[in-house]
């Protein structure tokens, strides 16, 4: 059986990229991914924002990371986890070949 996230990886990193970002741009990018989210049971972290940041609601992760795309994207990584961690529903994750990132489904036979 799989065991249960609690919390972030690189929790102080989180933290201190955290600071960089105003609530109001932060509570954007959660409700964002929790519509996208519920939108589906997969979903590939690298494919939700695309390549292109520039006028999404993804655009003030890549200020708050210094314009760093490399920080930008792990960042981006970091808070997706927590918006996983943070929900309700179960959901699994793994790396692919597939693609970069993160994919999340949800498993078939889940009882809670």
């Amino acid at each position: 059986m799989a065991k249960r996230k609690l919390k972030v990886a690189f929790v102080k990193a989180f933290e201190e990229r955290r600071k960089n970002l105003s609530d109001t741009y932060y509570n954007a990018i959660v409700d964002e991914l929790n519509r996208v989210i519920n939108s589906a049971n997969c979903h590939t972290s690298s494919w939700i924002p695309g390549r292109n940041w520039k006028g999404t609601v993804y655009e003030s992760i890549w200020h708050a990371c210094n314009r760093n795309d490399k920080v930008a994207a792990m960042f981006y990584g970091q808070i997706l986890n927590k918006v996983m961690i943070e929900r309700s529903d179960a959901w699994v994750c793994g790396k692919f070949p597939h693609a970069r990132g993160m994919t999340y489904f949800k498993p078939q036979h889940y009882t809670a």
